[in-house]
């Protein structure tokens, strides 16, 4: 579902400059759980551990939810023609 997502969110003239910037902050954020995953299943335990990432993963689906549109059977242009008009 991420792919799909950065895919349609950026303007076809920014994808690949929006689309890698994107990459590059998945992948620091990967870095980011598996540096602090063992330090934290040593300090606090399993069970918090993966409630605290939890916690994350259900934050970022309300944020989905809340603050991306349906694009379900529109064209990348119209996608693109929706976000400009809603500025």
């Amino acid at each position: 579902m991420t792919w799909m997502t950065l895919s349609e969110i950026f303007p076809a003239r920014v994808r690949g400059l929006g689309m890698g910037t994107a990459v590059l902050f998945l992948w620091f954020c990967n870095f980011l759980v598996g540096l602090f995953f063992p330090i934290l299943l040593n300090e606090v335990g399993l069970s918090a551990t993966f409630f605290l990432f939890a916690v994350f993963a259900i934050l970022g689906v309300i944020f989905i939810a809340k603050y991306l549109p349906e694009t379900r059977g529109l064209t990348l242009e119209q996608i693109e023609d929706n976000f400009k008009s809603k500025k």
